[in-house]
């Protein structure tokens, strides 16, 4: 099997997509992805990233890819668990006190918080194309709408929390751990004496 064949193994194994990086640990030169980009069977996504021509690939894991220390959070996860209707105009993603980006596009509504608290909730989502992006699970999602609910239309927030006390699958002993601990709790309380 020559490197070219290689390359397209290993781009077919992984579901249409193929990282730069893995080219250096089967020992491939990174001058058969330029010949495989003129052949038209790879596109360059982002930096480090190819995916295969006819991959038809979402915006959410090319941002999540882009931006690896950002967790999907607030109205982009409201979409997610369906607590929404309105489509992100921009992207929710929540990074670490600790850093800053540089968000030259606009695509991307930035959240910070402290480090302590960033991977809180945080969890892995398989979306249909086969891909997956880090987001914040259910309870903690809520949590940040409650923490930013001066920002956040209020329409969406008032129908979010509506829906999220609707729903049988919510685990409130979570919402009210996370909640604690990001010291949210008696403003939680209030809103689950009118909500629940």
């Amino acid at each position: 099997m020559n490197n070219l064949e290689k390359i397209k193994s290993l781009v077919e194994e992984n579901n249409g997509i193929l990282y730069v990086k893995e080219l250096k640990k089967h020992n491939i030169h990174r001058q058969y992805l330029k010949i495989l980009e003129e052949q038209g069977y790879l596109i360059r996504a982002i930096k480090g990233l190819y995916v295969k021509y006819d991959k038809d690939i979402n915006e959410f894991f090319i941002m999540g890819e882009r931006y690896k220390s950002g967790i999907f959070s607030h109205n982009t996860a409201l979409y997610f668990y369906n607590l929404t209707d309105r489509t992100p105009m921009s992207l929710d993603m929540t990074f670490s006190s600790t850093i800053r980006i540089n968000n030259d596009e606009a695509s991307i509504a930035p959240h910070y918080i402290k480090k302590e608290n960033h991977l809180l909730g945080a969890t892995t989502l398989n979306l249909e194309d086969g891909t997956q992006i880090r987001i914040y699970d259910l309870e903690r999602t809520i949590c940040d709408i409650i923490r930013d609910r001066n920002k956040l239309d209020p329409q969406i927030f008032n129908n979010a929390m509506k829906e999220y006390f609707k729903l049988p699958k919510r685990n409130l002993n979570l919402l009210y751990k996370y909640a604690k601990k990001l010291k949210i709790d008696k403003i939680l309380k209030q809103y689950m004496e009118v909500l629940d």
